[in-house]
């Protein structure tokens, strides 16, 4: 059995939520299987699902209707009875969501019944590039955030119907592969921290030229907010989207005027159906390369807002469709979208 071990800086994300382990039940598994059509994926799926009720293991199906319909004929009405079956097209709604929804339910569903055994069908139809590199991001991330903790993940993935890229993906991002034989390393796997240097190697496209802009520094939150939300309104954001992009934006502004270089600039466009808000921090650099994908864990005293920058982009990612950064030496560029439609 293979896993990521994540480092001391890493690790530091679910593990101590976690449930008393067993001493075989505190090493992540995180594996794909490649299939060609859902009675092959049955093939692997059916004796890992099993297993896991043989197991008394919490047993978790997100994939789509044909493998789930497979699934449950494969596995027969008693085996099933005790699996939670969920729509892959409710749950991959986007990066973020599906990696909150995942904190979420293990502590408090899953994990306290015990391992978690999930079989996993990412959604990959309809993505934009941009999307399709945060899947990515997101597929290797859990190797890093689920560390430590009592968690089997296995991934599917449609080789007759996926893109190249995703299926090269797929092998990068995951420590081993599976069929029925078995499983086996992955050949292509990539360190976490390498991929997400990686995801972040290409500059940000400059803001349009015709992006509104508005410049704050300490006191000048409040007027950033009211810029914001009169922007946001004419450009077709919905209401109810509105509250969260401003709350968003006003947490980045925060953290700069707090712990950044003391002033910003944010710019606001759309493009391509998303409102898209750059915020510049032109005096600091990032250190945390996994900033904001691990939830706080309570308020510190001594922090500015009661709670430190990973707190804050954890609520910043959770607010907004993709947050991209880029941080270095000439500062840090915080990029945040918001879809225009209902999706």
């Amino acid at each position: 059995m293979i896993a990521h071990q994540a480092g001391p800086h890493e690790a530091r994300g679910l593990a101590q939520d976690a449930p008393a382990q067993a001493a075989d039940g505190g090493v992540l598994v995180h594996r794909a299987v490649p299939y060609g059509w859902p009675r092959e994926l049955a093939l692997t799926a059916v004796p890992y699902l099993r297993a896991g009720r043989r197991a008394g293991d919490a047993v978790v199906v997100i994939a789509s209707d044909p493998v789930r319909v497979t699934l449950r004929e494969q596995l027969g009405v008693e085996t099933c009875t005790g699996i939670e079956f969920i729509d892959s097209a409710d749950w991959f709604r986007g990066p973020m969501r599906a990696l909150a929804g995942y904190h979420d339910r293990m502590r408090a569903d899953w994990w306290p019944r015990g391992r978690l055994r999930l079989l996993a069908e990412p959604v990959w139809d309809g993505l934009t590039p941009l999307e399709t590199r945060e899947w990515q991001r997101h597929e290797s991330l859990l190797n890093v955030v689920f560390a430590g903790t009592p968690t089997m993940i296995m991934c599917a993935y449609d080789t007759a119907s996926l893109p190249r890229p995703v299926l090269d993906g797929m092998a990068r991002t995951h420590p081993e592969l599976a069929g029925p034989d078995g499983a086996r390393p992955s050949p292509g796997f990539t360190d976490p921290a390498e991929y997400y240097a990686e995801c972040n190697a290409g500059a940000l496209p400059p803001p349009p030229a015709a992006a509104a802009h508005r410049p704050f520094g300490p006191g000048g939150l409040p007027s950033l907010r009211a810029f914001l939300t009169a922007e946001a309104v004419r450009l077709g954001l919905p209401e109810s989207r509105t509250l969260p992009l401003v709350l968003a934006v006003n947490e980045v502004a925060t953290m700069i005027v707090r712990e950044g270089g003391g002033h910003g600039a944010a710019r606001l466009w759309a493009e391509a159906g998303e409102l898209v808000c750059d915020v510049a921090d032109p005096g600091r650099a990032l250190t945390d390369r996994f900033l904001g994908y691990t939830p706080p864990r309570a308020a510190h005293s001594g922090e500015p807002g009661g709670r430190d920058a990973g707190g804050a982009m954890w609520a910043v990612r959770r607010l907004c469709h993709i947050v991209q950064i880029r941080s270095g030496a000439g500062g840090t560029r915080f990029r945040l979208h918001v879809r225009l439609d209902c999706g």
